[in-house]
């Protein structure tokens, strides 16, 4: 395993383990025998079925050669990187940036799986030497999408910085005027939040709240703990854009 420090716009570094070639692997054959499991069931409930010849091979190939082709785009997009396999091994796919990847990259990384998926030995053989070859253990698709897997045991933790992954929602930010502060501002800000809610002090959530808009002249009628949160929101909004 190797590890990888993605720098973020918060001048923060955030550290994860990015996942080996028999993680990765071990995660790729649960995802095979999931599939397999599936077109076995499928081929028995057809049989047992007795249908016509063409309604047989309309059943196989929408119930049978799609979900296992797209098995993987489908299941990463919709379940944030994972799938079972990588969710039972805790492992997922991420952008460069420690966020979640976009529709694209997620396509790339698929149709290069066509190339790489060992069923045949010199299909094996290209992710096998495009990880040995990464110093972040990438496989071929993860350097061309952009993406890389690592392991949700991570040392740091996003919801431990100001960092919000902003790209994966449509957002409508709130208060512009967040951008007259910086990043160390922000940082201040996010530990009293912490500390306040540690120590179950609303009283805290409370004063920060009323000197954030005090400074920069702001009127809502947000509870203290929801805006603060929501100018969280708003500068990550502005400042990774």
């Amino acid at each position: 395993m190797a590890n990888i420090k993605i720098p973020t716009s918060f001048n923060i570094e955030l550290e994860f383990e990015t996942a080996n070639m028999f993680q990765r692997f071990g995660a790729w054959l649960i995802d095979t025998l999931i599939r397999v499991v599936y077109i076995i069931i499928l081929s028995y409930t057809v049989r047992n079925l007795q249908l016509e010849e063409v309604a047989s091979y309309v059943v196989y190939l929408f119930l049978g050669a799609l979900p296992f082709a797209f098995y993987f785009l489908v299941l990463e997009i919709i379940m944030n990187g994972y799938t079972p396999g990588k969710y039972m091994l805790s492992i997922k796919v991420r952008n460069m940036q420690g966020g979640q990847p976009s529709t694209s990259q997620h396509l790339i990384r698929w149709l290069f799986r066509m190339l790489e998926a060992p069923y045949f030995f010199w299909n094996g053989i290209i992710p096998i030497v495009s990880m040995v070859r990464s110093p972040y253990d990438q496989r071929l698709g993860d350097v061309v999408a952009g993406t890389i897997v690592v392991s949700t045991k991570t040392k740091a933790s996003l919801s431990e910085t100001i960092f919000r992954d902003m790209s994966a929602i449509d957002y409508t930010p709130h208060f512009p005027q967040i951008l007259k502060l910086s990043d160390r501002d922000m940082n201040k800000i996010k530990n009293l939040m912490d500390q306040a809610v540690k120590s179950n002090n609303p009283e805290l959530t409370a004063r920060v709240a009323y000197r954030v808009k005090d400074v920069l002249e702001i009127q809502t009628d947000m509870l203290p703990a929801e805006f603060l949160e929501t100018i969280l929101n708003d500068y990550n909004y502005y400042t990774t854009r």
